[in-house]
């Protein structure tokens, strides 16, 4: 049986709470037939009515994380082709 669940001074039967898991992938062409894939994944629990709200700022989450390390892996991706052009 599930626990029931406290918001304050109010307890919540669980019908009225819901997980939501929200991930993101990315996946990077490199060449070569080469890729790189990027993912992130997170899960809240939430009362039912704020479930709409609450998947949308766990997908926005997910996709900056992952945009986030794109951008990064594909800063360091630059810093090292140009250090083998100068060297």
């Amino acid at each position: 049986m599930a626990q029931e669940m406290r918001i304050g001074k109010r307890t919540l039967p669980p019908a009225l709470r819901v997980e939501i898991v929200r991930s993101f992938t990315y996946k990077l062409n490199v060449g070569n037939f080469e890729s790189r894939d990027f993912f992130c994944s997170q899960k809240a629990e939430c009362l039912a009515d704020d479930a709409e709200d609450i998947s949308e700022r766990l997908y926005q989450f997910c996709r900056s994380q992952v945009m986030k390390a794109v951008n990064d892996y594909m800063a360091t991706q630059e810093i090292r082709n140009q250090t083998r052009r100068t060297a």
